[in-house]
């Protein structure tokens, strides 16, 4: 072969091995990519509690999305995410781990059924009760704390987290109540962060819709915690998307068969809630042989706040607005929402009591420790004490 044709095909092969090099290099690049987009951006935007302390003597319940409360047992959050952040998938692919667990709680099972979860849950929930009455000591009340949207349990992105944000309520509520404080930690959904990006503020405003969805199944399983709690007074207290965990708990917005609570008295004490003005359309729609009716158990308290960016949704001319996605219209005030709202419930629920707390002072901030500090809360913790 002359040397001219030698050359060309060694030049060819040369390009096609080159080729193939490059292919491979970005076959190679577009993994590693991918592996570190995952890590990054890719992470799980439902808060799991399965790898918590479990020698923690904190009073708390931990409750998943669907409202499934958590065993004391160490369930690695990875493969519980892979359940799609459900204790009752993760059961039903951990069968021995069931077992195991049920007869922690006696439970004398010896097969996975969804019958046999709930069975769980309900021991679990008691087990729950039970503790809590044991650690009654001296209180004169029980408190729930329940947070609200986007509040990571581990420090992540710079966000404040769900126990920082306990820890500054009871410095603020229990120097002046003598109450058992509960913390509920529930799965409102977490991801970072606001910013001038439009199309990521987009997915975080969505991401808020699904957290709001937890919100019923979470409340009603905190109802099963609430009746026949062996307390004259239960607190709740709550910061913005948790009031509506604590509404589904109290009354029925959607049907439900199980109980509400009838202890002598329930203070519902909303902080900034994000709710809207016809979120207590149903507030006299309970399951209990109590005459409310007539005498209501339950105390009614919402602070609002005209200037809370969060709840506005809006910062100057930009922004959704309080309408859109979760309406938030009655923890702002929106056109003077939440004083209609008083007179439409003095109006329809005769006798029973709210009263309205306006925070406007503590200005646009959203977070707990702004409207725990500088004695902002003050008329309200007085009014819980009454």
């Amino acid at each position: 072969m002359p040397r001219e044709e030698l050359l060309g095909a060694f030049c060819l092969k040369l390009v096609r091995f080159t080729n193939w090099i490059n292919l491979i290099m970005r076959a190679v690049f577009l993994f590693i990519y991918f592996c570190l987009f995952s890590i990054v951006y890719g992470q799980s935007p439902h808060v799991l509690y399965g790898e918590r302390n479990l020698k923690s003597q904190q009073p708390a319940v931990y409750i998943d999305k669907e409202g499934s409360f958590y065993p004391d047992y160490l369930i690695s959050n990875s493969s519980l995410d892979n359940c799609n952040a459900s204790l009752i998938n993760w059961y039903a692919k951990n069968q021995n781990d069931f077992l195991v667990i049920s007869k922690q709680y006696n439970c004398s099972f010896d097969k996975y059924s969804l019958e046999n979860c709930n069975v769980l849950n309900d021991s679990i929930i008691s087990s729950r009760k039970q503790a809590l009455f044991s650690n009654k000591g001296t209180a004169t009340s029980v408190s729930f704390l329940i947070h609200g949207y986007r509040k990571p349990f581990l420090k992540s992105n710079g966000d404040r987290t769900s126990p920082r944000d306990y820890a500054i309520m009871k410095e603020t509520f229990q120097q002046k109540l003598n109450t058992l404080f509960v913390e509920v930690y529930w799965d409102a959904m977490y991801d970072c962060c606001y910013s001038t990006n439009r199309k990521k503020n987009k997915a975080l405003y969505n991401l808020l819709q699904e957290a709001e969805k937890n919100a019923l199944p979470v409340g009603l399983g905190l109802r099963k915690v609430f009746y026949d709690l062996k307390f004259d007074t239960i607190n709740i207290i709550t910061h913005s998307l948790g009031a509506q965990v604590a509404l589904h708990s109290l009354f029925n917005s959607k049907e439900s068969i199980s109980p509400t609570p009838a202890n002598n008295r329930i203070n519902i004490c909303l902080i900034a809630p994000a709710l809207s003005d016809d979120s207590f359309n149903d507030y006299y729609k309970r399951k209990t042989d109590i005459d409310f009716k007539s005498k209501d158990n339950y105390r009614l308290m919402i602070g609002y706040n005209e200037n809370d960016f969060v709840l506005r949704k809006k910062v100057g001319w930009f922004g959704p607005g309080p309408y859109r996605y979760v309406n938030t219209t009655l923890g702002c005030n929106h056109k003077g929402c939440s004083l209609n709202f008083k007179k439409y419930f003095t109006k329809n629920f005769i006798n029973s009591s709210v009263t309205l707390f306006d925070l406007s002072s503590v200005g646009q901030c959203h977070l707990v420790g702004c409207y725990c500090s500088s004695g902002h809360l003050d008329e309200m913790i007085e009014f819980l004490k009454k």
